[in-house]
């Protein structure tokens, strides 16, 4: 009785949250928000075409990820394991800093396996931030110059402190004795991580990361906002930028969406048509995967 009092409480706080941001986006969120719907609408049908189809490639190799890293765990199948993603997506925008990936993913696994899923979770969160690293460090320096230096002294203490809880992980592993029960299901996952899940997690993080960025990259260039080159470093750069801010609700649409005009110093009549490209990107990749698995949330909650 109490579950289920708990989880009532729980769809109702996501509903609402999922309601207050869209209606913060909508309201205050975009600048010069006519000039912004103008350029979106000029925008040919067929491009939402292939972003939709960019955005499933992208959660698609994302899901294959998922079910790699937990493959030594349990075998899940590719619906529940997409279920999950959404499921995370959409408790991402609810939760700070990114931790309802984690929550939302283990979801549809068996309850016994989910402590154990945690760690494994997280080391595929760090393959992706790992690449975000490798790429994002040396465009950022090249267009953002000085101010780059905070955002590459932040990413360094995140990434460090990523593989240090994992190196720690891994040593208790190695002399595991007198460990409490709750830590011995965490650790469970992280045992007998074979090679094919490390190399194979960080392959897909570099697919993953190809095609998110390439659709993005070939948008700008596209309408000419930005020359090839300046276009992959741009974005390069977005990515690396806004994986190491804290995000929320009211705060990851505005950095998501703001961070290009920072970005590509672009004349005031191209503005409205980058934040578009913008919008078009959060919208299939983030914004509709997050109510989609609002959706899947409550259903599967629903029933229990």
């Amino acid at each position: 009785m109490k579950n289920r009092r708990w989880w009532s409480v729980l769809k109702g706080f996501l509903i609402v949250a999922c309601l207050l941001w869209v209606l913060n986006l909508l309201q205050g969120g975009l600048p010069e928000p006519e000039k912004v719907w103008n350029a979106l609408c000029k925008i040919p049908w067929y491009w939402h075409l292939a972003a939709v189809l960019s955005a499933s490639i992208n959660w698609w190799i994302e899901t294959l990820k998922w079910q790699l890293l937990v493959s030594n765990i349990e075998k899940l199948r590719f619906a529940n394991a997409i279920k999950g993603l959404l499921a995370g997506a959409a408790a991402n925008n609810v939760l700070p800093f990114r931790v309802g990936e984690f929550l939302g993913r283990v979801m549809y696994l068996k309850e016994e396996n989910r402590p154990a899923a945690l760690l494994n979770n997280y080391f595929g969160a760090a393959c992706q931030t790992l690449v975000t690293l490798i790429v994002g460090i040396p465009a950022a320096y090249t267009l953002l110059g000085s101010k780059a230096e905070r955002y590459g002294q932040n990413s360094i203490v995140y990434v460090l402190t990523l593989f240090l809880l994992l190196g720690i992980a891994w040593f208790m592993l190695k002399t595991r004795t007198g460990k409490p029960a709750w830590i011995e299901k965490w650790l469970m996952g992280f045992r007998n991580f074979s090679a094919k899940q490390i190399t194979g997690a960080f392959a897909l993080s570099l697919l993953r990361y190809g095609v998110f960025g390439g659709f993005y990259t070939f948008f700008i260039v596209q309408f000419q906002l930005a020359e090839f080159s300046t276009a992959v470093t741009g974005v390069a750069c977005i990515f690396f930028i806004q994986t190491f801010t804290p995000g929320m609700i009211y705060t990851d649409a505005a950095v998501r969406l703001s961070l290009p005009l920072m970005v590509f110093p672009l004349p005031d009549e191209q503005k409205p048509l980058l934040m578009g490209i913008a919008i078009i990107n959060y919208f299939y990749n983030v914004l509709l995967p997050a109510f989609i698995g609002l959706v899947v949330f409550i259903l599967h909650k629903w029933k229990r």
